[in-house]
This record gives C-alpha cells, sequence and structure tokens, in this order.
C-alpha cells in the first residue's frame, strides 16, 4: 500500500519566506495573513477615531505599536483546553517557535473581545468531600401498607430542606461601566492566565510589570491602569458571581451568612453562632426535638484579636448569569437551532435528538396534553440539560473528596456540547466527606429554586428573549444516582423496574433468576414514586422513614420539586461504569482470575501478546499494565473499554474454555452494538438479547450470587438509549474529566 504525496510549491509568507510547503499549508497562510492584516487595519481606524488621550505624536506611535502587537498575539484557541501539554501556536515575542501541539486547533486572528466570558481560575473557590460508602444495610421486604391518605399531601409549605433567601440578585439590566484607557490590555493577560493556567500571583506581578511599562510610556493615557489584578477584576467587573452559603458540619443544614455572621464591632467569646435546625420537630419524644446545636463560625486570631468565619461554606454559582455569558458569544444561538436541520430517519439515532424523551418532553407526567418543548421554533429559547453529580479527591496525598454538579446543554451539537466552556456548574458542594444520603437535599434546595425560576421563564435583555430550561436527563454512577432521585440502594432493588434483590438464607443478595422476567422487567410508576417519596418526607421519626424505605425502596429528593421530572426515565443507567467498570471488571478479575481460570503466568502472557498489537492511534492509551498487582492494576474506564473490545479475544481466546468464550463473545458483541456512534433498532434488540445471555451465562456457570446489580442495569441499557440515542450522547466520560479539571 502506497502513500500518495502532494506537491510541494514555495510560500512567500513571513512565516516560511519561501519554503516548499503543502498547497493547502501556502492557502492557508496567505488566507491568515489577509485575516490579519484587515484585523491590523480595522484596530489602527478604530483607535485613531477613539483616542482623545494622546499628547505627542512620538507616544502616540508607541502606543500603535502596542496596538499592533496586541493584534498579532491574540491569536488563542477559544475552545476548552483539557491539557497541559496542548500548546496554541505562538508568535516571537514571548511564546516558544515550535510549540508541541497534539491535534489541530481552531485559531482565530481576532481576540474575542467579551468581558462577560472570561473564566478567572484564582476565583473559583475549593470545597471538598471523601468518598465513603453511605448505601443502606440489607433491606427487608415488606408488605406495602394502604398510603390513599397521603395522596394529597403537599410540600408546598413544608421547610424541612429549604434554603435561606438568595444573598445575590443577578440583574440582567445592570450596566458596566470600565473607567479605564485600553481594556484590551487587561482582557488579553486574564485570557492569556486562562489559556496557560497561570496562578493568580504570577498574573498579579504580569500586571503589574504592564502597569509600570505603559505608564513609563505615557503617563497621562494610561494614569488609570491598575497595578495588581485585584483593581483589574474590579475595573473590569469579571468577579466571580455566586450565591454563598454556611454549612452545618453535622446536619448540613444552610444559612445566609449575612444573617449568623457577628457585627463587626463584636468580638465577644460568645458571638458564635450555633445550628438551630431540627430534623424532626414532631417526634413524640422530646429528646429527638433538640436543636443540631453544632457551631457554624470559627474564631480566626487576626492582629486586633480576632475574626469569626464559618467553619463550612456552600458556594453556588449563579446559573441565570452563565447563561447569561453564553449567550453573548457570537454565533451561539446558531447552535442552539443547528439540531433543526437534521434529517429525522426512522429506525436510525445518532444523538439525543431522536430519542423519544426530546421528541415528546414534557407529555409525560401531569401533563398528558402538554405542548412539545423542542420546537424548531423554539430551539435557542428552550434549552434542556443533563444534569451530574459526582465526588473525586483533588489530593493524591490525603482522603478528602469533593462534590460537583455539572450541566450541559444538549441543545448544541455534541462534538462541543461536552466541552468545558459550554458546560454549567450548578453547585459545588463542600467535604471533606461526600453527603450522606438525604442530607444532600439541603444543597439541593436552592438549586431546585433556580431551575423552577428557568422553568417558568428567565428574561434576557442581551439575547432579546424569555429562556426556559428543564432538566431532561440525569447521567450518574449508581450511588450518585440514588441520592440525587431519591431511589433506595441498588443492592436492594432496581430504580427502573420491580425487580428486587433476591435474599436467601446463607447467600450473598444477587439478582439472578431470568424465568419470570415478564413479571417485574416493568417500568415503574413515576407518580407513584412521588407519592412514596411524599410519605416517607413526612414520617414523624427516623425508624418509620427506614422502614417506609424497606417497603418502598424510595425516599424524598428535592429534585422531585420540578413539576415535569420523571424520576425513573430521567435517571439512565451509566455505561461507563455499568458496563466498563462494573461487568468488564466483574468478569475478568472476579470471575477468571479468582477462580484461578487465569493465572499470573497467563497474565504476564496476555500483557506480551498485547504489546505485540498495533493498533491505531485514535484508540487510546495501549493498556500494558495486564501483569501488575493482582492483574490490571489501576485501569480505568477507558483502559477497561479498549482492553475488553480491541485487545481480549485476541490475547486470551486460547486461556478460557468453552463457556467462558461464550460469556466474552456475547458480552464484547453486545458493547460493539452499544457504542456505535449510529445505532438502528435492531441492533438495540440484539445487544439486550446478548446481555440477557451474558447474565444467564453467568449465573449457570458461576451460581446465582455472581448476578450482581450491574448484571441486571445492563438489561435497562437498550431503554436508555431509546430514550437519549446512542451512549455517546449520555455516558460519564465527559464529567470525569470535569472532575479532573476541577482537581487542578
Amino acid at each position: 500500500m502506497s502513500t500518495k504525496l502532494r506537491p510541494k510549491v514555495p510560500c512567500d509568507c513571513k512565516k516560511c519566506n519561501g519554503k516548499l510547503v503543502d498547497t493547502r499549508t501556502r492557502k492557508k497562510y496567505y488566507e491568515e495573513e489577509k485575516q490579519f492584516q484587515s484585523s491590523m487595519k480595522k484596530g489602527k481606524e478604530k483607535e485613531a477615531s477613539s483616542s482623545i488621550h494622546a499628547s505627542t505624536s512620538g507616544n502616540r506611535s508607541r502606543s500603535d505599536s502596542v496596538d499592533s502587537s496586541h493584534s498579532s498575539r491574540d491569536r488563542y484557541d477559544d475552545d476548552v483546553i483539557m491539557n497541559d501539554s496542548d500548546h496554541a501556536r505562538s508568535d516571537e515575542e514571548f511564546l516558544s517557535p515550535k510549540p508541541v501541539s497534539r491535534r489541530k486547533r481552531r485559531r482565530y486572528d481576532q481576540f474575542h473581545k467579551t468581558q462577560d466570558n472570561i473564566i478567572i481560575p484564582g476565583e473559583e473557590p475549593e470545597q471538598h468531600s471523601d468518598s465513603s460508602g453511605d448505601e443502606e444495610g440489607s433491606l427487608t421486604d415488606d408488605d406495602d401498607h394502604d398510603d390513599s391518605d397521603f395522596d394529597e399531601l403537599s410540600s408546598d409549605d413544608d421547610e424541612l430542606f429549604a434554603a435561606p433567601r438568595s444573598n445575590l440578585n443577578y440583574d440582567p439590566n445592570e450596566e458596566k461601566f470600565v473607567d479605564v484607557n485600553d481594556p484590551w490590555i487587561l482582557l488579553w493577560i486574564f485570557k492569556y492566565q486562562e489559556r496557560f493556567r497561570l496562578s493568580d500571583v504570577a498574573i498579579n506581578s504580569l500586571i503589574g510589570f504592564f502597569s509600570l511599562v505603559l505608564k513609563d510610556i505615557n503617563t497621562t493615557r494610561f494614569k488609570e491602569f491598575p497595578s495588581t489584578a485585584y483593581m483589574a477584576r474590579k475595573l473590569l467587573d469579571i468577579t466571580k458571581r455566586s450565591k454563598t452559603f454556611v454549612a452545618c458540619t453535622d446536619c448540613n443544614k444552610l444559612y445566609n451568612p449575612t444573617e449568623i455572621m457577628p457585627k463587626s464591632d463584636d468580638n465577644s467569646a460568645n458571638s458564635g453562632f450555633k445550628c438551630t435546625h431540627i430534623e424532626f420537630p414532631n417526634h413524640p419524644m422530646e429528646k429527638y426535638r433538640q436543636q443540631c446545636g453544632s457551631e457554624l463560625l470559627l474564631k480566626v486570631p487576626v492582629n486586633n484579636g480576632f475574626n469569626w468565619r464559618p467553619k463550612m461554606i456552600y458556594p453556588l454559582p449563579c446559573l441565570k448569569t452563565q447563561l447569561s455569558i453564553m449567550y453573548k458569544r457570537p454565533g451561539f444561538e446558531d447552535l442552539l437551532k443547528k439540531w433543526t436541520d437534521r434529517n429525522d430517519i426512522p429506525g436510525i439515532m445518532s444523538d439525543i435528538y431522536d430519542g423519544e424523551i426530546w421528541k415528546t418532553f414534557p407529555s409525560s407526567l401531569n401533563t398528558p396534553n402538554a405542548a412539545r418543548f423542542f420546537e424548531p421554533e423554539t430551539a435557542d429559547r428552550h434549552l434542556g440539560i443533563m444534569i451530574n453529580l459526582d465526588w473525586f479527591q483533588p489530593f493524591k496525598s490525603a482522603v478528602y473528596s469533593c462534590g460537583a454538579i455539572y450541566g450541559v446543554i444538549c441543545n448544541l451539537p455534541r462534538d462541543i456540547r461536552f466541552k468545558r466552556e459550554n458546560m454549567l456548574t450548578l453547585a459545588l458542594l463542600p467535604g471533606p466527606n461526600e453527603v450522606k444520603l438525604d442530607k444532600i437535599n439541603h444543597y439541593l434546595a436552592p438549586i431546585i429554586d433556580e431551575l423552577l425560576e428557568l422553568w417558568d421563564g428567565f428574561n434576557l435583555p442581551t439575547a432579546g428573549k424569555n429562556v426556559r430550561l428543564a432538566v431532561i436527563c440525569c447521567s450518574n454512577d449508581i450511588p450518585a444516582a440514588r441520592k440525587l432521585c431519591g431511589h433506595a440502594s441498588a443492592l436492594a432493588g432496581c430504580h427502573r423496574c420491580y425487580k428486587r434483590a433476591n435474599r436467601e438464607e446463607g447467600r450473598k443478595s444477587n439478582f439472578s433468576g431470568f424465568e419470570d422476567m415478564n413479571d417485574w422487567f416493568i417500568m415503574k410508576d413515576p407518580v407513584e414514586h412521588r407519592r412514596n417519596a411524599m410519605i416517607w418526607k413526612h414520617q414523624l421519626t427516623k425508624e418509620d422513614r427506614n422502614q417506609h424505605v424497606k417497603r418502598t425502596l424510595v425516599r424524598w429528593s428535592e429534585m422531585l420539586r420540578l413539576p415535569y421530572l420523571d424520576p425513573i426515565r430521567f435517571l439512565v443507567v451509566d455505561p461507563m461504569h455499568n458496563l466498563f467498570l462494573g461487568i468488564a471488571h466483574w468478569i475478568v478479575k472476579r470471575l477468571w482470575i479468582d477462580n484461578d481460570k487465569i493465572t499470573k503466568a497467563h497474565l504476564e502472557l496476555m500483557e506480551k501478546r498485547a504489546k505485540q498489537i498495533k493498533v491505531p492511534a485514535d484508540v487510546g492509551r495501549i493498556p500494558y499494565k495486564i501483569a501488575t498487582g493482582e492483574g490490571f492494576s489501576g485501569y480505568t474506564a477507558d483502559q477497561w473499554k479498549t482492553f475488553i473490545m480491541i485487545y481480549a479475544t485476541p490475547i486470551m481466546w486460547d486461556l478460557l474454555d468453552e463457556a467462558d468464550q461464550q460469556i466474552l463473545t456475547h458480552f464484547v458483541m453486545a458493547c460493539f452494538l452499544l457504542t456505535a456512534r449510529i445505532i438502528e433498532d435492531s441492533a438495540l434488540d440484539e445487544a439486550h438479547s446478548r446481555l440477557l445471555t451474558v447474565a444467564r451465562l453467568v449465573e449457570d456457570n458461576y451460581g446465582p450470587e455472581m448476578i450482581t446489580p450491574n448484571f441486571h442495569l445492563s438489561l435497562h441499557l437498550t431503554e436508555c438509549c431509546r430514550d437519549y440515542g446512542p451512549l455517546y450522547a449520555f455516558w460519564c466520560y465527559s464529567f470525569e474529566r470535569m472532575n479532573g479539571v476541577l482537581g487542578k
């Protein structure tokens, strides 16, 4: 096989200076130079018409040279930067002449002067928490009692998890005045910080240096130029906009800082504020009606005595501000409308727009005859978001977990939907431990308040339209999914159908038994779920709540306050955790390695064979750590995906017996069918059949106790695909990448 080479031609641009390059490269450089000259000309004309402070022609000449250098150095990528090794193409003054780039990126010849679209890393508060098991213990199946008396209960007047009034009022009509000459210099510096992820200390020094140089060039013109990063942010009004609450370290109740912080002149020892929350105010025993009493404030010594500071804060980024910033981007509204130009081919799905939820929302749950929310006429005004709740550990040397709730706008095309600049941050959950079960409702309450406002409509004067927003999907791992939508542990039962765990005497709980599948493989009723959740909320004691969860597998979640939310269908099974971190890991390590089907010698042989396989570069990182530790040490979800779909069959086929070969064959084929970028209905049926066969083969060859919740939940993946399109539309890979970004 030969490779066709394109002819080389001389290029006379300033960059090549007569060198032989590809014809397309020469054309590209000519177009860039033409656009660059055009932008310089426009910039000079604008500068000449607006500048009234120049004192001498010499000083004017110097400032023009500064403007010219600004234009030449503004070719920075506005796309998300996920790697510190990715560098933008540089110019000759301050960047490396030979940058290393892993892939080509789209460049801009003119700096985007949108001051509200600047991300200041130093302004993002750091919050953390610890990953600990918080699932319930063994649950028993009791008979349900008659709940008809609770059908009419309402949570409107119940403030069990209600958040205090916001201490930030967002005003989209607020005017911003920048009292400084040439603000583009400051904007460029902050974009430079964002692009190369520089610290606030470095940027503070850089702004101070610019201040000295510019004032030396023209003292009159740059008299008001700031000398610190703090003053620069204050002048440009690009400080963070977020609500801040004080959270109780014991019960997680939220408080408004302005209401509990002592006055500045009150430094007495008794000024600390204690939590007044009562979890069960109607408990029959008085000792359980006591206030929490935890200290919310901490004494911090200062030179003149001490100050009071909150022990734990809960920063809540303003969702309206984030949306307003996005709408100010050039072409953003056109991207929201792009899905309306797609061809809808029956029986074939390529994105979330082909799923049933997008086509029918909000016709389910309380609004059977409601008009469709997603129509071409409202494509840039009606937004559907997918949210994810997850915890991660930012520190390598300590067990300390942070929590975050992300959102992505599903109206955007899939190739840019999950980029960092297009992702919404709904909340940053404090640590150092994960929030326990229903306690997360305290943190969800203010988020739901804002989501309810956005469901009713949010006037956006900058875009000249009324924007509505709805949560149409929740994609999480199993523990986070149960907390978010009010379901009990996956060890007790499925959240989508009526299957419960088998609890036989002397055996581990499991989800085996497929003979009576037609009896339990039925979608749950969301109205029944809401009713049971409301009953849980009005229980008088903790014991009553636990018994209610054992009967119904349901607890209250603040997400249920969204009138359009379907807590059954909207909560998808995440394929990343289910197929690759779940089933693939379980089959290889628990079924084969732990049962000595694969020995240490086999692992070393498999690793040797894997190193001989040459795969395309876009497949991903080659997993060579097969024989490390007990086998497959530290494999990520992407590495498990690569191993199962590419390496497993050729390197371990002859090491397995016939039954295990069948398990591997059916599972690999199911993964190939489900991970296709374009999927047909017939492929979904085949994938479901193969996953069911895998579960039955495992049950027959290894026993019913080996059928974990993941095997059962995999049978619901095809349902999720029919609701939301291919797995690429809703799996958690992109959200996990955001954890890495925040962790740094």
